[in-house]
């Protein structure tokens, strides 16, 4: 009975009535642990990081799965992996594994390098070495412990949502599927849009899925920087591109309510391209 109000009210909230029910039942369950921490060294950074492995429901060594790399690992994974997990009881979206990236310096390695750390600073930010980092080391790496489909996800909020973007225009092969939760494109006066106008100059391969989500109660900076780039992104008429607004969101909880219509709108992207991670 338990599970048949829950997949209900999950059903109710991604046709569109409202995505605040299920938050309400979600909020309420337990917040899952990561299932395995696992250590890398890496050689690029010349540290050691800790990775957060959330496995899915009857996990099976013998399947393969999608990964979702999500970075602010230790908070933001856990939120996402709590929402997955429901969902996929809930018969709506695929199982997948889920890696938590946790932070050791999140302005180097959340900023593009292109971009100061700090808007009054001087010093730049290096996210090409931790794209790198996510690249050539954590993804071998996961995909050498666990049954990967190669069908790769990455997924960040605000400063990590804005570096989630970056990756893509950077290396636009190296990802499938794009989630930009609140993405900080207003930093250094939106350069990351003079950017992407670059890049969509070119002719590109098939565009993977991205997912971009506001909360309506941000800031006029964010909302305007926002605008601006899903409005290019609009006249481009790139494929596979979702983006919304997120009724009485803030910036702290936007990812947490608007999570569940990322997973299903990805859902119906796989479908739609006949393809089934």
């Amino acid at each position: 009975m338990k599970k048949t109000l829950l997949t209900i009210l999950i059903t109710v909230a991604i046709t569109g009535i409202s995505v605040f029910q299920i938050f309400k039942v979600i909020v309420e369950m337990d917040e899952p642990v990561a299932d395995i921490q696992e250590k890398i060294v890496s050689n690029i950074l010349a540290e050691k990081r800790e990775l957060l492995i959330h496995l899915p429901v009857e996990y099976d060594s013998s399947q393969s799965y999608p990964i979702m790399y999500v970075l602010d690992g230790s908070s933001q994974d856990f939120r996402i992996a709590s929402i997955a997990e429901t969902f996929n009881r809930a018969g709506i979206v695929e199982k997948m594994i889920i890696v938590g990236i946790p932070n050791v310096d999140r302005n180097r390695d959340l900023t593009p390098h292109y971009i100061l750390q700090e808007t009054d600073g001087v010093v730049f930010g290096k996210g090409n070495d931790f794209l790198r980092f996510i690249s050539d080391e954590v993804i071998p790496f996961i995909e050498s412990k666990y049954p990967a489909n190669k069908y790769r996800m990455l997924a960040g909020h605000s400063r990590a949502g804005l570096f989630t973007f970056y990756a893509y225009l950077e290396q636009p092969e190296t990802f499938d599927a794009l989630f930009c939760f609140s993405p900080a494109f207003w930093r250094d006066d939106s350069i990351i849009l003079k950017k992407a106008q670059t890049f969509y100059s070119s002719i590109r391969k098939e565009d993977p899925f991205i997912f971009m989500s506001l909360g309506t109660e941000e800031n006029d900076k964010m909302k305007k920087a926002y605008s601006s780039m899903t409005n290019f992104l609009d006249g481009k008429m790139v494929e596979n591109v979702v983006h919304t607004y997120t009724p009485e969101a803030n910036h702290g909880n936007n990812l947490f309510y608007s999570t569940p219509i990322a997973l299903k709108s990805w859902t119906q992207s796989v479908h739609n391209k006949h393809y089934h991670p």
